[in-house]
Formats: C-alpha cells, sequence, structure tokens
C-alpha cells in the first residue's frame, strides 16, 4: 500500500486515493498483433504483482513541500521531513509514523499529518490492467529507463473506476491517464505516471500527478522489484498552495508474518538518500 502523508494545514483534511508504480517509455506502437502480445505480458505481470511479494518491512521518508502557486509571492515554501515504518504482509500493508521533522513520535501520539493518499502497491497495477475496467491501453514507442529497454504503455482509466478525491466538502471520483514502462525482456513494471483528470473546476483539489518507480531490490536472499521512489503533486485551490511529496523508499527487510519487527535506533537515523475504484466512505 502507498499511503503519503502531508503535513497538517490550518484548512481541512484532504484524503486522496492513489497506487503504485513504473515511468514512461518507447516499443512498437499501435495495436498489431506484436502489441497486443506485449500489452497482455504486462498485463499477466501486473495483474500477478503482489501474490508473488515477500512479506518484508521497509523505511519510507518523505519530503513535504508546500508553496504558493503563484510564482511572484514570495511566501516562502513549507517544508517536513517525515519517517515511517512499513510493513507488507498477505497483500495488506501497515504503517507507523517513527520520526516528523527530525523528532521521534511516541506510540499513541496524535499525528502531526493530515492529508495523505493511500492504496496498495499493486492496486493501481490491478485497476489499469483488469479486463472488467476497459482501460484504453496502447503500446507505443520503445526506449530507455535507466540503461534498461523498456516498452511504454499508454492507459486511460473511465470514470466509473477511476481515482476518488475526498476533499473538505466531500469527494469526487474522476478518470485518470498516463504512461507504463515496463522491462522490454521481463516485462516488469519500472515507473508509472499518471495524472487525473475532468476533476470538477469548483473542487477544490486538482493537477492531482503521481510517478512512481520501482527497482531491483534485495530482500533476504532473491531480489524483487518494489517501489523505489515517488512524487505526488497537486494544487489545493482555496489555499492556492502547490503540494509536492517526494518519498523514497528503504532498508527492505524480509520477516515472518508472525514476529514482531523492530527498527533499532541506527536503521532509523541513517537517512537514505493512491485508492483507486474504492468507495469513499460516509462522513
Amino acid at each position: 500500500m502507498l499511503r503519503l502523508l502531508c503535513p497538517l494545514t490550518p484548512r481541512s483534511l484532504l484524503w486522496y486515493s492513489l497506487i503504485l508504480a513504473p515511468s514512461i517509455a518507447l516499443g512498437q506502437t499501435g495495436n498489431s498483433p506484436n502489441a497486443q502480445q506485449t500489452i497482455e505480458a504486462v498485463r499477466n505481470y501486473a495483474l500477478n504483482y503482489t501474490q508473488k511479494l515477500p512479506s518484508y518491512t521497509c523505511v519510507l521518508s518523505t519530503h513535504h513541500v508546500t508553496s504558493p502557486a503563484n510564482a511572484g509571492n514570495q511566501t516562502p515554501p513549507e517544508m517536513n521531513d517525515s519517517e515511517e515504518e512499513l510493513s507488507f504482509t498477505n497483500g495488506k500493508e501497515a504503517r507507523t509514523l517513527i520520526r516528523f521533522d527530525g523528532r521521534k513520535i511516541p506510540p499513541g501520539t496524535a499525528s502531526p499529518l493530515s492529508e495523505g493518499s493511500q492504496g496498495e502497491f499493486g492496486n493501481i497495477l490491478e485497476v489499469i490492467f483488469r479486463p472488467a475496467s476497459r482501460t484504453d491501453l496502447r503500446l507505443d514507442r520503445p526506449g530507455k529507463l535507466n540503461g534498461r529497454t523498456v516498452d511504454v504503455l499508454s492507459f486511460h482509466v473511465p470514470q466509473a473506476v477511476g481515482y476518488v478525491l475526498r476533499g473538505s466538502k466531500g469527494f469526487v471520483r474522476v478518470p485518470f491517464e498516463g504512461t507504463v514502462q515496463a522491462d522490454a525482456e521481463t516485462h516488469a513494471v519500472l515507473r508509472i505516471q499518471m495524472k487525473c483528470t475532468m476533476v470538477p473546476a469548483n473542487f477544490e483539489i486538482r493537477n492531482h500527478s503521481l510517478t512512481l518507480e520501482y527497482k531491483s531490490t534485495q530482500v533476504g536472499d532473491r531480489e524483487f522489484i518494489l517501489p523505489s521512489r515517488f512524487v505526488l503533486q497537486y494544487y489545493d485551490g482555496p489555499d492556492d498552495r502547490v503540494h509536492t511529496n517526494e518519498g523514497r523508499y528503504s532498508g527492505y527487510h524480509q520477516f515472518s508474518a508472525d514476529a514482531a519487527v523492530h527498527f533499532d535506533s541506527s536503521e532509523r537515523d541513517a537517512k537514505p538518500d493512491i485508492k483507486p475504484n474504492s468507495e469513499p466512505k460516509d462522513k
């Protein structure tokens, strides 16, 4: 699951439903038989992604920046840093905030974070690629990502199974679109770039976008393709502020589902360099 948290603002609680994956690429274009074969191979990888993951823990460190939308505004941006312990087992994610702006957060303390976006790692992939979503999928040109040849798939997910954006006065479900970059040989998703579209003009959250990157990571005695970083950005209309959150995942460890996991102080001090198609709860 990905839950991206932002510092408390004087206004509302804003919850966004989001999810993760890879970036843009370049392959055979159109809907030729070869293109369809590539799309189906990436689909198969995406729909089986979470089932192949081990139980693990990691650290998610996020840098939050809130800045005036108007470039001429001389108000300095607000910046905060958070650190969370994240565990993943049986396809579910749990997380605990352990630091905010360098201060340890004791268990049971009210969180200084009130805005957020959450969703399981594989959920966005599932929504994009499951046949029932009726996603418009097309294979673009092949390209390079970090030295690897990748296939770039463009997608458009319809509103019926789109993202739910929740603001202070309600919620909207909107379509989203973007690109998926997948390894040309293994079909592993390496990056997702997406943005919400057709957001009502009077809704407070606009220009909502997400980039999620994956890389090969050692967990136990095996390597897995796991999230490595994300950038989430959106505009809050009533506050006239642009929010940018950049997160990095580090310190992956495998663990037993029955084991209690604790990070020692040295790991905590070591600084590393969205739910689509879910019904919102009534207030």
